[in-house]
């Protein structure tokens, strides 16, 4: 389900600070990339639920999106050709996936109830006070959809988007000199970068849509 590749040469080319450590390091997970991660755990396998019409796994996916804790980003970036007006995407929540659930499991009573009965106990949970950041944006087209972001350097960084059609889609991320650092482009519903910045600075995030319909997007980080 996931394949995001990071490209060498791209690490390589990134590092031209004086002093800088060219080895690759592995950082141990934040508070901020664990609920990203827990966010794209739960679409992806809400990805999987849809295309095997299981009803089981879509519960779990729903209630491991309901309980990830993510504020909703007011940054949308820039497209490279307008948006088509009226064209408002809206996050997938963990109500959503509960919905399909039942949808799913509709016929098989003892099924449905407890589906209902973990979307009332997920309900009581508190979310807490997390910084990973999720910004829907409507990408027409043959466009590219780019998010600015500084990162932090000596903590993870988790990436990754969502398209609600079936438009192919890449995610790619550039850091400070143009250098591409990681990109998906496995096609997946779902795609994902992690990457581990040395120093602190500006990236790039684009989400580029290949296909001739426009989708909406959602772009999650940490």
């Amino acid at each position: 389900m996931l394949a995001a590749s990071i490209s060498a040469a791209g690490t390589t080319a990134a590092q031209t600070r004086e002093g800088a450590d060219s080895a690759q390091k592995i950082l141990p997970d934040t508070d901020n990339s664990k609920a990203a991660e827990a966010l794209l755990l739960g679409y992806r396998l809400a990805d999987y639920a849809r295309a095997t019409k299981d009803a089981r796994a879509m519960m779990v996916a729903a209630k491991i999106v309901e309980a990830a804790p993510v504020k909703e980003g007011s940054d949308k970036g820039t497209l490279d050709r307008e948006a088509k007006p009226g064209a408002t995407p809206k996050p997938l929540t963990g109500a959503d996936l509960f919905d399909e659930a039942a949808k799913l499991a509709a016929g098989d009573a003892d099924l449905v109830a407890e589906i209902e009965a973990a979307r009332t106990e997920v309900g009581k949970g508190v979310a807490c006070p997390c910084n990973s950041l999720r910004v829907v944006q409507y990408v027409p087209g043959k466009t590219t959809w780019t998010v600015r972001a500084s990162f932090r350097g000596g903590e993870p960084k988790v990436i990754g988007v969502r398209r609600d059609s079936a438009t192919p889609l890449a995610l790619k991320v550039f850091d400070e000199n143009g250098s591409l650092i990681c990109q998906d482009m496995s096609g997946n519903v779902t795609l994902y970068c992690r990457i581990n910045p040395i120093w602190s600075g500006p990236y790039v995030i684009q989400a580029i849509n290949y296909g001739e319909q426009g989708t909406g997007v959602a772009l999650v980080t940490s």
